[in-house]
């Protein structure tokens, strides 16, 4: 009687485990059905009166499931054409939720696409509405602007927006200045500069802006300078800057505000400096300058060789 028990529980465990052996092989052997669309999603204002007061556990599991699309997609062809949507649904649902805007906004500004970037900010400006208060929710729009798009008339502006507003720690202004002198927004980094500078009355926070000032003033100085010769002589200054005094288009080279060395940068066509910028500038230029010296000695030891080798040919024009 035990071993019928034995069988029948064997058989039935069985009966019950070959369906989804045979479901589960017709999944791995067939294109799956594409469901997700963006019709599969409520607007915002509809999904507060779909869910009869649960809003918030609602939220809580949307949330979970736009996380689960991420990892999906992650692994997959890395695109996100939902998850905007979806944390826009989950914020309607429960405002409350904020990491779901930085969560939704660095993986949709991951695909580094215009498009992209724009519905990365697009969640940016909603988390501004909601949070009007917290500097990031502009101060990284103008940072996709940046790192992802390289638009420099875009960036800068929403950048120092975000990096002027109570909220923002005060190095986060050195950062904004920092980008502008990687990006070569000097014109922009000086006008805000100046603004901010007449706007300050602490003697400590003028003074540093006071640098700055004069930082972005000799960047667009030589670079102006620089454009200047460009136009005469139809060609580059040389990358020391050195062409420019012997021209007499400015009268000296400044010393860099902090301690770099400014050189021309001839495939952006502006002057950079290195203590923002190559740092690896001063090095470069000290082995380049050793392996021109090499290359000197290099054809002298040539030449003194063939000028010897003449001499014994020709003993007797070395006589005379």
């Amino acid at each position: 009687m035990k071993k019928i028990s034995t069988l029948i529980a064997v058989i039935l465990i069985l009966a019950a485990i070959l369906p989804f052996y045979f479901v589960r092989k017709h999944l791995i052997e067939n294109e799956k059905p594409k469901v997700e669309t963006i019709a599969a999603y409520p607007k915002p204002d509809v999904a507060k009166i779909m869910f009869l007061g649960l809003n918030a556990f609602a939220a809580d599991l949307l949330f979970a499931r736009s996380q689960y699309y991420y990892g999906s997609h992650y692994v997959t062809d890395r695109t996100y054409p939902l998850l905007e949507q979806m944390v826009r649904v989950v914020l309607a649902l429960n405002p409350s939720l904020e990491y779901a805007i930085p969560f939704g906004e660095a993986a949709i500004s991951s695909m580094r696409t215009p498009d992209a970037v724009e519905s990365a900010n697009s969640l940016l400006r909603l988390g501004h509405e909601l949070y009007p208060d917290d500097y990031y929710y502009v101060f990284n729009q103008g940072y996709n602007y940046f790192i992802y798009l390289n638009d420099m008339e875009k960036a800068y502006p929403l950048m120092y927006q975000g990096a002027s507003m109570k909220t923002a720690p005060q190095k986060v202004i050195w950062l904004v200045n920092h980008v502008a002198t990687m990006g070569g927004g000097y014109r922009l980094g000086y006008e805000y500069t100046k603004d901010r500078l007449e706007k300050t009355k602490d003697k400590n926070m003028r003074d540093q802006f006071e640098k700055e000032l004069q930082h972005f003033s000799n960047l667009l100085v030589l670079s102006e300078a620089a454009e200047e010769y460009y136009k005469k002589y139809g060609k580059s200054p040389d990358k020391e800057l050195t062409e420019l005094v012997k021209t007499k288009i400015v009268k000296e080279i400044p010393k860099g505000v902090y301690g770099g060395e400014y050189y021309y940068d001839e495939e952006d066509r502006i002057v950079k400096t290195t203590s923002q910028g190559d740092r690896q500038y001063g090095k470069k230029k000290e082995e380049e300058a050793k392996k021109k010296a090499e290359e000197e000695s290099k054809k002298a030891e040539e030449a003194g060789e063939k000028e010897s080798a003449a001499e014994k040919e020709n003993p007797e024009k070395s006589d005379k």
